[in-house]
């Protein structure tokens, strides 16, 4: 893998380890992207929103969503990840709060509610220690 002197990654001839890198980049950016379109309702906004929260420009986070990138700065990817750790913590909380609820306001353990409520609990808590997509 070569690294630049302002310190990131560059794509190599050969498809060495820095377009892995900037794939997963794109798969990070990606994800971000779909929950924070949820929110913001357009991907415009979302990726406007998503990158001055990266401290990229957007034409920078929409080329890197698109596959368009040549290199990628070390503290994008770092940001990247921190931001969508962030994301699946939060989601987290906000699950379990919404079963503790569930569990308060007589839901059955059976019920389908309490069911998808861990459900997406389990996902988030795959995800964030690495295992899940």
């Amino acid at each position: 893998m070569r690294v630049h002197k302002s310190g990131s990654f560059e794509h190599q001839r050969d498809g060495g380890m820095s377009s892995a890198t900037i794939e997963q980049a794109r798969t990070l950016a990606r994800d971000l992207e779909r929950r924070e379109r949820s929110r913001a309702g357009s991907v415009d906004a979302a990726r406007t929103a998503l990158a001055r929260r990266a401290g990229v420009s957007p034409s920078t986070w929409r080329n890197l969503a698109l596959g368009r990138l040549k290199r990628l700065d070390a503290f994008v990817r770092d940001r990247l990840q921190a931001m969508l750790v962030r994301e699946l913590e939060a989601e987290i909380a906000r699950l379990t709060h919404e079963l503790e609820i569930a569990r308060q306001g007589g839901d059955h353990l059976a019920s389908q509610h309490v069911s998808e409520i861990e459900a997406h609990l389990a996902a988030a808590r795959t995800i964030l220690r690495g295992e899940g997509p």
